[in-house]
């Protein structure tokens, strides 16, 4: 996808004449456009700016107020052309509102904009965390055959602290991707990475967990 600037789509509904929130969907008129779809990033199709930091409250907003106009039940009783847009509107802004919402969605999403090759089978991290990751699962099977409770209790403290740790790297690394350096890719693709092994071991101290 493109990271074209905003001020590069037009500004106003070339229909009704008033303000576009997005450029996929006049929000005052109703009328739509897909043709934008496959050319402007994420961050355009809810009028935002390409960056990290991204107001929660402010994406809900736009996600709504475009949901209401381009839901393909809306456009119910209209042309068979105009329910297909919809339906593919509607599909992408889920899709936009799903990665940004999430923090390390976004910062992935942020990544592959920034020119980092998409490459899911790229799960290079670094020794040291291997070691760490593969010692507490030991653990963690140990503490659960002994019902230890309170070790389990103990372990799950030390790994949501690694999270907490990894997930301030990742926000830091990825409000310096502006910044352009291969350097800050490849470390913010290796603390990706990284999030992956912590969740997955979070996810096996959870009630339920023995199963992950």
């Amino acid at each position: 996808m493109s990271s074209q600037p905003a001020t590069s789509r037009p500004i106003r509904c070339t229909t009704c004449s008033q303000p576009l929130e997005s450029p996929i969907c006049c929000t005052s008129c109703g009328q739509l456009n897909a043709d934008p779809l496959g050319q402007c990033n994420y961050f355009e199709l809810f009028g935002l700016t390409v960056a990290f930091d991204v107001d929660a409250q402010s994406l809900h907003r736009k996600y709504l107020s475009l949901t209401r106009s381009v839901h393909p039940d809306i456009a119910g009783h209209a042309s068979q052309e105009k329910r297909h847009d919809a339906l593919a509107i509607s599909s992408e802004m889920n899709r936009a509102y799903e990665t940004l919402r999430d923090p390390v969605l976004r910062s992935e999403y942020l990544l592959g904009l920034s020119g980092e090759p998409a490459t899911p089978d790229d799960r290079a991290v670094s020794a040291d965390l291997l070691a760490q990751v593969m010692t507490i699962r030991e653990q963690i099977e140990e503490a659960r055959q002994a019902g230890d409770q309170a070790a389990l209790d103990d372990l799950k403290k030390q790994v949501a602290t690694k999270q907490s740790v990894c997930m301030e790297s990742i926000v830091s690394l990825s409000r310096a991707l502006a910044d352009k350096k291969p350097e800050t890719r490849r470390a913010l693709r290796q603390q990706l990475n990284a999030i992956k092994y912590w969740n997955n071991l979070m996810d096996r101290l959870l009630p339920g967990g023995d199963a992950a």
